[in-house]
């Protein structure tokens, strides 16, 4: 309601300087000068109520309802412009759920003109049969808003579309309800490209699940008559140890991409890190790992957290080619809201391939299984609302920060 008052204020300020009227235009600016101090919601409220009153004060009865309707119009035609150019469906429906506005981006999307569907029931017209437009309706008068609820819609010609809705109620002064206001898009195109990758996924999962548990008991037969350390079987079994690592990877993208915020969960960064280097530990008995952490600290994380862990930890050894590798984790409370994890190491360094991969905004192509398992602990931390810097370490290694949000109080 504020930003609408301050449209409104601001649409009335520049009629009254198209119109010439100066004076009036002035005593409004001295009004604003002296409350500029207060309160935003204050000043929008006690801005109107001045635009009001010095009107009223200034000019006669016609000129006053003359700059009023210029300001009404001016601010109906910027609206109208917006609702006709945005690609979604806009729709306002009254009190009886009957369609009032229809906008271009609705035409485009469901196939009915403004003249066929205005007055009719919105959602008995193009819901199908389900309990969805009661359930809608009922949320929608108990003045609930809707926010990004996914559901389906059904076109002009039969075929049924994906669609997610928002939608907000809209009140009258006598009966309370009086309407909604609904912004509806499209996403079927998205959900049958989801159901195809999904499909797709699960089947070369499966299959390279299947040819890799042949070829490894192929493998150990072979490597039984052998030499010890085998070179070429060393480095079969390391390209698929790598397939795994790669199909597992896919699964967990897989699970990012349809799970989204509803994976969110408060994890134990203390219990979960103590975990990883106790293994690493035993991993890499020849490094060097210390850690500085609390006891227990609780964090709001995708429950993928652990993998991306698992892969930026496991980065700062396995690349490290001295005799004792060394790490140094810790871990701190910068303030109620946010923890930081440091994890710094005295390797070679990141590659700039790698790097750009920890740190990059976009998706960028991949050479080898590890860019494609450091490109995933980007995105994890990324869906989990946290922060991921990468810079030189204080001895000529590499140091990544990690900033998680704390659990809601």
């Amino acid at each position: 309601m504020k930003r609408h008052t301050e449209q409104f204020v601001g649409a009335l300020f520049r009629v009254l300087a198209d119109e010439g009227h100066d004076e009036v235009q002035k005593r409004l600016l001295e009004s604003y000068h002296s409350k500029a101090s207060i309160d935003r919601d204050e000043l929008a409220a006690n801005m109107f109520s001045e635009l009001v009153t010095v009107l009223h004060q200034h000019l006669d009865t016609r000129d006053e309802i003359d700059v009023l309707t210029t300001a009404t119009r001016h601010l109906l035609n910027r609206f109208s412009t917006v609702i006709g150019v945005v690609p979604v469906a806009i729709v306002v429906v009254d009190a009886a759920g009957q369609v009032q506005l229809w906008n271009e981006g609705a035409e485009r999307t469901f196939g009915w003109s403004e003249s066929e569907i205005l007055t009719q029931s919105y959602l008995e017209t193009l819901s199908p049969p389900t309990d969805l437009a009661e359930t809608v309706r009922g949320r929608l008068e108990a003045g609930e808003r809707l926010d990004g609820v996914e559901t389906r819609h059904q076109h002009q010609d039969g075929s049924i579309l994906d669609v997610r809705l928002w939608a907000a109620p809209l009140s009258h002064r006598e009966s309370g309800f009086g309407g909604a206001a609904f912004v509806v898009s499209d996403i079927t195109e998205q959900k049958q490209r989801e159901q195809r990758l999904a499909v797709l996924n699960r089947v070369l999962r499966h299959n390279i699940r299947n040819d890799v548990n042949v070829v490894q008991g192929h493998l150990d037969m072979l490597i039984d008559s052998l030499p010890e350390n085998d070179e070429h079987a060393d480095v079969i079994q390391r390209r698929l140890t790598n397939i795994i690592e790669l199909s597992d990877a896919a699964r967990y993208v897989e699970q990012l991409q349809s799970d989204g915020m509803r994976s969110f969960a408060t994890l134990d960064l203390g219990a979960l890190l103590r975990t990883r280097l106790d293994r690493l530990d035993s991993e890499y008995p020849n490094a060097e790992i210390h850690a500085t952490m609390p006891e227990s600290l609780r964090v709001a994380a995708h429950e993928l957290l652990p993998y991306a862990l698992d892969n930026i930890l496991e980065n700062a050894l396995k690349h490290n080619d001295s005799g004792v590798p060394h790490v140094t984790v810790d871990v701190q409370t910068e303030d109620d809201d946010r923890r930081t994890i440091r994890i710094e190491d005295d390797g070679p360094g990141l590659p700039e391939t790698e790097r750009e991969v920890l740190t990059t905004r976009t998706e960028t192509p991949l050479t080898h299984s590890a860019g494609m398992g450091l490109w995933l602990a980007s995105w994890i931390l990324r869906h989990s609302g946290g922060d991921l810097t990468v810079e030189d370490g204080q001895s000529g290694g590499t140091r990544v920060t990690i900033q998680l949000n704390a659990p809601p109080q």
